[in-house]
């Protein structure tokens, strides 16, 4: 097939596509049109004299089985999310697995994979979208393909997850910065959302609950809002009773004879606020729960977690008798049992973490319930080993399995971006990633989700990118995903490859998580990663890869002088912003022009917690230029 504007392409779809399908099409012209100026048609049928693109499998898509039966595509991808590239002269087949429950996004799936790996594009970042950065898209005159068949059969594991904080609280779902970030989700092969209750809603209020159904993406909801949501003390626009003067019985007895009573509507603290062995009140929040995901379709997961902080449990005659995550886990298990039986699509996703972590012995659990374990229980765990060690063969492990072998469905809570303490600083992960999740799949681990912010991407690129894309696709190595992610920076690529092993070579497991930042800058050879970066910008052909190698450089340098900032020896290290003494003002000169978080909207994607706004006679040099 060559491609040009001399010769017609159609897009053939099925005669009644899919969301992701229509999608699907959608992108490939758009990305067609970029590339080589093709104004592609979707259409249902094609004239002969057309480059033809088929999208859907064979069983959707009438003019696909011209080219192999459904039987022979159900033998090719026998998982869920595979991707079927097949290039036959004029021909292009994109389609994924049919019916076994992905929503269809491997078809989105398979319209990437061919623009990266037979088109030349990298869709590994993002930016602001009036801003020359983030994925590189090259631009052709024509374009010749060679017929080939690509096959990936299924995902390795199911549970794919961005768990969305903005940092601060529910932070800004509003965000300019929102869309492009759910688009790069799907691109890099993450297919959920965990996020806050109040998040989902203003995502209603957006419309981009749309943004999601087309590319498959699904949502888990709640968070440490849920007790806010689905049993409210003070009512809400779901379920206007106030639970707290109806009954106070549902709420948790403390040791001085008082209940539970949240500092106000907002507050979210008070770990596990409710009577576990009240079962009226299992079933008022199962029916609560039932109704309400009746009219959210989208979400097929209630992440109904404790509030924040670490709290006494309900002291009552029922429940005294057991420990804290003994009634924990029986309230969950006896709710995820009844809203399963009103609607089998959805799971109750349990948080077990700090105080509410160990298994209890002896306990039988629902297949329903979803064990999200957090990589956090009295300590975080380190970071940064190349064989996964830091969380495969630990106790984080050992206890995971302890709750699959009481019949729940197990997935991690973990931190490729850090916690608040690590400061946005830079931590160097990305190696230990493929064991991790090789291991995933040898103990039928579900899978993981990464704490991130859609503001944040380039302080964490490597991790955020090797997560997504190896937990599809376990094979890809480091050095693979480092290769692809390089590609950004165009002939800088290779000196940006460089000056990333450096810092994932400094960090071994020595720190956990929230401290492994600092390690990291305290260790490497910074001297020589800023040479690497010199050597990157001189090679780089264009500006948008220039532009690419400065934000990673900026993420380089933030961690650098914010960690030297005298202040850190004793300031607190979970608060969100801070001043620092910031003697030249570069500082807040990168937040000031550069940060997404809370300076700019939209930014650059890249954030810095910073209050200070003082540039003071900071003067910016080629690395704060942008072209």
């Amino acid at each position: 097939m060559i491609l040009s504007t001399n010769k017609k392409t159609n897009i053939i779809l099925p005669k009644e596509p899919t969301a992701r399908e229509k999608f699907a099409a959608e992108e490939l012209a758009v990305y067609l049109k970029r590339m080589l100026g093709i104004e592609a048609s979707l259409v249902e049928t094609s004239d002969e004299e057309a480059n033809v693109f088929l999208i859907g499998s064979p069983a959707r898509n009438a003019a696909a089985a011209s080219l192999l039966s459904p039987s022979q595509f159900d033998n090719l991808l026998t998982g869920a999310e595979g991707i079927l590239i097949d290039i036959k002269g004029d021909v292009v087949l994109l389609a994924g697995s049919e019916g076994k429950d992905d929503a269809q996004r491997g078809t989105v799936y398979a319209v990437y994979e061919f623009l990266e790996r037979y088109m030349g594009c990298t869709l590994a970042a993002y930016s602001a979208p009036d801003v020359c950065a983030g994925e590189c898209v090259p631009v052709y005159e024509n374009f010749t393909l060679a017929d080939d068949r690509y096959v990936k059969a299924g995902a390795d594991r199911p549970y794919r997850t961005a768990i969305i904080q903005y940092g601060e609280a529910a932070g800004n779902p509003y965000h300019q910065l929102n869309k492009p970030f759910i688009d790069w989700l799907a691109k890099n092969r993450y297919n959920r959302i965990l996020t806050w209750a109040s998040v989902y809603e203003a995502y209603k209020k957006m419309d981009l609950l749309e943004e999601f159904e087309k590319r498959g993406i699904r949502l888990s909801v709640g968070h440490h809002e849920s007790s806010r949501m689905w049993l409210p003390y003070f009512g809400n626009e779901y379920f206007t009773e106030a639970y707290a003067e109806t009954h106070p019985e549902y709420y948790r007895l403390n040791a001085d004879g008082t209940r539970f009573t949240p500092q106000n509507k907002d507050d979210h603290t008070g770990q596990w606020i409710y009577c576990s062995r009240n079962i009226d009140c299992i079933e008022q929040i199962s029916q609560n729960l039932i109704r309400w995901v009746k009219e959210n379709p989208l979400v097929d997961t209630i992440a109904f977690w404790p509030n924040d902080g670490i709290f006494e449990q309900c002291s009552c005659e029922k429940c005294k008798n057991y420990s804290k995550v003994e009634n924990y886990t029986y309230f969950q298990n006896e709710v995820a049992k009844r809203v399963s039986a009103a609607c089998p699509q959805i799971k109750i996703d349990m948080l077990v973490y700090v105080d509410l972590w160990e298994c209890p012995e002896d306990v039988q659990l629902e297949n329903c319930l979803q064990i999200d374990e957090a990589a956090w229980a009295k300590e975080q765990r380190k970071c940064g080993k190349p064989d996964g060690t830091c969380l495969s063969e630990t106790e984080f492990e050992t206890n995971i399995l302890r709750w699959k072998k009481a019949g729940a469905d197990v997935v991690y809570y973990d931190y490729y971006m850090g916690v608040y303490g690590n400061r946005q600083r830079i931590i160097p992960m990305a190696d230990e990633i493929q064991a991790i999740w090789q291991r995933f799949a040898a103990l039928d681990i579900s899978g993981a989700g990464t704490q991130i912010e859609c503001f944040n991407l380039w302080n964490h690129l490597m991790n955020l990118y090797t997560f997504g894309r190896t937990a599809y696709d376990a094979s890809l190595s480091f050095e693979d995903n480092l290769n692809a992610l390089c590609k950004l920076f165009g002939a800088g690529g290779s000196a940006v490859a460089k000056a990333i092993r450096l810092m994932e070579e400094a960090l071994d497991g020595e720190e956990i998580i929230g401290f492994a930042g600092k390690y990291m800058i305290e260790h490497v050879d910074k001297a020589k990663v800023y040479d690497l970066f010199e050597e990157a910008l001189a090679a780089a052909e264009d500006a948008h890869a220039r532009n690419n190698i400065r934000l990673m450089r900026m993420a380089f340098r933030y961690s650098e002088i914010e960690t030297a900032d005298p202040a850190n020896l004793n300031r607190e290290t979970v608060q969100r912003f801070q001043e620092y003494e910031d003697a030249s003002g570069e500082l807040a000169y990168m937040a000031v022009h550069f940060d997404s978080f809370r300076h700019n909207d939209p930014g650059y994607g890249i954030a810095f917690p910073i209050t200070n706004t003082d540039v003071k006679d900071f003067t910016p040099d080629k690395w704060f230029i942008f072209e």
